[in-house]
């Protein structure tokens, strides 16, 4: 059985936090650096990095600063912790650079049996990044505070906040990627999250110029009648949004939108074709609990090994590039509750350990 992710909890002004940061996850933060070094050692990447780091500057000066804090709390020099948050896009030296091979869902509060609104994820990814992320819970200075799965260094991944929102990510891919002066995700991510409500949280990636494609599912939780939740896939060019079906939304890593098949050329799916049923498994999963739904039923969904080792439990399998991808973790959330429950390398056994934002 894998340990569980281990917490760090952050406060401050953005310098603060992130030295905290860095003294604390240091050593997870180098074995991240390492898992990457073969990309990140190539010619340019650095120069890239700090290219960023004037971009995101301009973009918010303070999660730069808060950057900057992490890399001198870990000894690390500063565009090494800029190329943790921007790994998508700078470990794409190749034709068809790999994605993140993730399977969300979310259920209504109409259809859970708590009457709250749960949303979930299975993050598949390198393996070796079981070893290297973390569970950060942030208290800030201003606005709501956020509880966050990450890998070591970058500002957020997956989560939740005091407000009611969460948030979950899945990778997608068109032929049209990596697009000069946009920014990459984990920094619209964490500004998603430090949002006080869903429309300023939709306004944060509707208003952010963006490097590559992203699936982004957004949730509030306020109970019955007062919980919201859509579903964007988002590129540099395009944001495409759908709403719950019967109280239900999933999604994997393919374009579903009708408007984004006739617009975009989806090479993520000529990739992992699997994608398709994946997120159909999810959906049937939860829609046979009826309006009964609990975070037992996400976890069965989660397991679902259909297909292995390309299934939403993946197990490891090798990729062409020689790295191992599997589950890296499987997460559910009530942010209503500040509830969030990550089960490490789940395809071993899923054993999920409750994370709180108010401990």
């Amino acid at each position: 059985m894998a340990d569980p992710f281990p917490l760090i909890e952050i406060e401050g002004p953005p310098r603060d936090r992130g030295l905290s940061y860095g003294r604390q996850a240091g050593e997870q933060i180098a074995r991240g650096l390492k898992i990457y070094s073969d990309s990140l050692a190539r010619p340019g990447a650095s120069a890239a990095a700090l290219r960023y780091l004037v971009e995101l500057e301009a973009y918010d000066a303070d999660l730069v600063e808060e950057i900057r804090g992490i890399a001198e709390g870990a000894s690390q020099p500063v565009e090494a912790i800029v190329a943790l948050n921007a790994r998508t896009e700078l470990t794409a030296w190749d034709s068809q650079p790999a994605a993140d091979e993730c399977t969300a869902a979310l259920a209504m509060p109409e259809r859970t049996a708590d009457g709250v609104l749960l949303h979930g994820q299975n993050w598949d990814w390198r393996a070796a990044c079981a070893d290297s992320s973390i569970v950060l819970r942030i208290r800030m200075a201003e606005g709501p505070d956020i509880l966050t799965f990450c890998e070591a260094g970058q500002l957020a991944r997956h989560g939740l906040n005091a407000a009611g929102l969460a948030l979950t990510a899945n990778g997608l891919q068109t032929d049209n990627e990596f697009v000069a002066g946009g920014i990459p995700s984990p920094f619209i991510r964490r500004r998603m999250l430090m949002a006080g409500s869903f429309a300023e949280a939709m306004s944060v990636l509707l208003n952010t110029p963006r490097s590559s494609s992203h699936n982004l599912m957004l949730s509030h939780s306020g109970g019955k009648g007062r919980s919201e939740a859509i579903n964007f896939e988002a590129t540099p060019r395009d944001v495409f949004w759908s709403f719950p079906e019967r109280g239900l939304i999933s999604h994997s890593n393919h374009f579903k939108h009708p408007i984004a098949l006739t617009k975009v050329t989806d090479i993520g799916l000529l990739r992992h074709p699997e994608s398709l049923y994946r997120d159909k498994r999810v959906f049937e999963h939860l829609d046979a609990d009826g309006d009964a739904i609990t975070t037992e039923s996400f976890e069965r969904a989660f397991a679902d090994d259909y297909g292995a080792p390309n299934a939403v439990c993946r197990s490891p399998s090798e990729r062409s590039d020689g790295s191992v991808s599997a589950t890296v973790a499987s997460l559910i959330m009530d942010a209503g509750a500040g509830r969030l429950w990550l089960a490490p390398l789940p395809y071993e056994g899923a054993h999920y350990t409750e994370f709180r934002l108010d401990p």
